[in-house]
C-alpha cells in the first residue's frame, strides 16, 4: 500500500492543509462528526494483538500489528484511546455539536508537541491508521528539513529502512505489517512549513477498506498472507527520474541521487552509475553523460510496471500506448528487461 489521509484543518487547528496527493498514500481521514453506523462485531481479540513482533519468529502473524508508540493498531478505538491517554496524551475537546466522537489528541511525539488523530473504521470501530502532526509551524525550509531529518532517523530506528518519496519531500517505510509516511509541505499562502507522519496497519486497513462507502481516494489494500502484507515493490522511481532530468549536470544529478539515498558508483567518461537496495527491492541508475551534461536517464528496478505508469500520469505525462510518455519536452519510455525488471528511460 502505498502507500492515504487528509490533515483536517478544521480539526487540527494548528496546521496548514497538507498535500492531498501525499496523503492518498495511506488513508483518507474522515472527521468523526457524522453519525456512525452501528458497531460491527468481529472475532478479533484485542488482548491478543501484539505490537510489531519479529515476523520471522511467528508462524502466523495474524495478531502481529504495526504500532504507534508501542500501541498496536487494529484494536478498538476506545482501547487505543485508553492506552494513548496512559502515555500522557490528552483528548482534544471540539467546539459545537457532534453526533460522534472525534479521536483527536494532544501530546509529545519525538520531542515536539503534536496533534494525533486516529482513523477509525466505519463499522467495526477499529483504529486502522494514525496521523501525528507537529504543532510547530516552521519558518524556513532549512528548519523543517532539520526536523524532517531527526524524525526520519527516529522512525527508521523503530520501523526500519524506507525510501525517499514525493520528489524528496517525503520518506516512506513500507513493512510487511504496515506503511509509515513522513512528509513536510509549504503552506499554500505562506512561506512557512508543516510536518507530520502517518502510519497504518495493513490488516486493519484492509478491513476498514471493505467497510468504506467512498473508496475514490483510497489505495487498494495489499494482499495479506498468514498475517503479512505483500513486500514493498514500488518506490518513487518516476519522481527520481524527473528530478534527475531537471538537474541534467553531473554535479546536480549526484546531489539528487544522494538525497534519494542512492549509492553513487565509479563515474566514467560516458556514464554515472548509482544503486539502491532496500530488502528485496533493488534499483540502479545509469546516467549517460556528455562531459558535464546528462543526456539520458535510465532507471532499472524490481518495480511494478503498472504502478510506474500510474505515477507517470500523476506527474502529468500522457501516452497513447502505455509505453512512450510525454510531458512538455520530456519523453519517458517504460519497458522491461530480460529479467523482468522495469526500465524507465527519460530523454
Amino acid at each position: 500500500m502505498k502507500k492515504i489521509i487528509y490533515i483536517l484543518l478544521a480539526l487540527s487547528m494548528a496546521c496548514q492543509p497538507a498535500n492531498a496527493q501525499f496523503f492518498k498514500k495511506l488513508f483518507k481521514k474522515k472527521a468523526k462528526t457524522e453519525k456512525k453506523a452501528p458497531e460491527k462485531t468481529d472475532s478479533i481479540d484485542d488482548n491478543a494483538q501484539m505490537a510489531m513482533q519479529d515476523i520471522a519468529t511467528l508462524a502466523d502473524n495474524t495478531n502481529n500489528r504495526n504500532a504507534f508508540m508501542g500501541i498496536p493498531l487494529g484494536i478498538k478505538a476506545a482501547r487505543f484511546e485508553k492506552l494513548l491517554l496512559e502515555k500522557g496524551f490528552t483528548e482534544r475537546k471540539l467546539e459545537g455539536n457532534h453526533t460522534a466522537k472525534s479521536y483527536i489528541y494532544d501530546g509529545e511525539v519525538y520531542g515536539t508537541q503534536s496533534t494525533v488523530t486516529l482513523a477509525v473504521s466505519d463499522q467495526s470501530d477499529r483504529v486502522y491508521a494514525v496521523d501525528a502532526t507537529d504543532n510547530t509551524i516552521y519558518n524556513s525550509e532549512k528548519d523543517v528539513k532539520t526536523r524532517f531529518s531527526m524524525v526520519k532517523s527516529e522512525l527508521k530506528k523503530v520501523y526500519g529502512n524506507g525510501y525517499v518519496d514525493n520528489q524528496g519531500e517525503a520518506y516512506t517505510i513500507q513493512t510487511r505489517l504496515g506503511t509509515i509516511n513522513l512528509h513536510y509541505e509549504r503552506g499554500s499562502l505562506t512561506s512557512s512549513y508543516t510536518l507530520g507522519f502517518a502510519l497504518d496497519d495493513a490488516k486493519a486497513y484492509k478491513m476498514a477498506y471493505s467497510e468504506m462507502d467512498d473508496k475514490e481516494y483510497e489505495t487498494t489494500p495489499r494482499k495479506i498472507d498468514s498475517g503479512l502484507a505483500a513486500a514493498c515493490n514500488h518506490t518513487d522511481l518516476v519522481g527520481l527520474g524527473v528530478r534527475l532530468w531537471q538537474n541534467r549536470t553531473v554535479k546536480g544529478a549526484q546531489s539528487v541521487l544522494g538525497n534519494y539515498d542512492y549509492a553513487i558508483g565509479k563515474m566514467t567518461a560516458k556514464a554515472v552509475p548509482a544503486s539502491f537496495i532496500m530488502e528485496g527491492y533493488q534499483a540502479t541508475v545509469s546516467l549517460t553523460r556528455r562531459k558535464q551534461a546528462i543526456t539520458i536517464v535510465t532507471l532499472t528496478a524490481t518495480d511494478d510496471t503498472e504502478a510506474v505508469c500510474k505515477d507517470l500520469k500523476t506527474y502529468g505525462f500522457t501516452s497513447n500506448d502505455g509505453k512512450t510518455w510525454h510531458q512538455g519536452k520530456m519523453t519517458a519510455v517504460v519497458t522491461t528487461d530480460k529479467d523482468g525488471r522495469v526500465v524507465l528511460t527519460l530523454k
